[in-house]
């Protein structure tokens, strides 16, 4: 691992959630963090085997799903993990893997729902949350930036809050912020929501727009945005 994705993952060292046990699951770029109770690595293994073979086959049969910045609808017959990101593509007008971190957090996450009942799924940023209340989370906007923590209140089924960002990590953003955090239901919307909403901030001047616009999208639930020392925040966050 090269020092700046050390630096990227540097804030799991500040996840220590009470009761759950956590370890590292990595199979390609899918590189999760997990917490849950009990003895579940077997089960997220197959989980994130299954469900990254069934999108790699159907990247490898319909190559535009795979590069498009744009809505691409899923074919008849596609695995869920392809349809749920066909939908949160088009509804926010972005390219289906615009949330291709935040759905394998979403599906290993549910998964793993069967065998406990808390459960974290950390995927490059996008998180997963089943069961545990109130839980705090670091915003990771650069290793040069102050630290962001918020708290989540998730659901037993599941919360998803998702950062994009367009100078830390290997996402592709349009714009300029190092930090657009989303909270919604899934976390296949979260990161969609995050992507559309950071392509339009370009400047700190930008962030009130940013939370103007994610204040239009009915299944956004809250925004945080970080741009340069500037920040701003909507809905339903609270700042630690």
């Amino acid at each position: 691992m090269d020092e700046e994705h050390s630096a990227e993952r540097a804030y799991r060292g500040v996840m220590e959630p009470e009761g759950l046990t956590c370890y590292s699951l990595k199979i390609g770029e899918s590189d999760l963090y997990i917490c849950a109770s009990g003895e579940t690595a077997d089960v997220a293994r197959k989980s994130l085997e299954r469900h990254r073979a069934e999108l790699e086959a159907y990247l490898a049969a319909h190559t535009s799903f795979g590069t498009s910045f744009k809505p691409v609808p899923a074919a008849t017959g596609a695995p869920g993990i392809v349809a749920d990101m066909a939908a949160a593509g088009q509804a926010f007008d972005v390219g289906p893997m615009a949330s291709v971190a935040g759905a394998i957090a979403q599906w290993v996450g549910t998964d793993l729902l069967s065998v406990s009942s808390e459960v974290i799924v950390e995927n490059g940023g996008d998180i997963f949350l089943a069961g545990g209340g109130r839980r705090r989370i670091r915003i990771f906007a650069g290793a040069d930036s102050r630290d962001v923590d918020i708290i989540v209140e998730d659901s037993p089924d599941g919360t998803g809050v998702c950062t994009s960002s367009a100078t830390v990590g290997p996402s592709v953003s349009f714009g300029a912020a190092d930090a657009v955090t989303v909270i919604a239901a899934t976390a296949t919307i979260a990161d969609a929501a995050a992507t559309a909403i950071g392509n339009v901030v370009l400047r700190p001047e930008d962030i009130g727009s940013g939370l103007e616009i994610a204040a239009t999208f009915e299944q956004v639930q809250g925004a945080v945005i970080v741009l340069q020392g500037s920040m701003g925040a909507w809905g339903k966050v609270e700042i630690a």
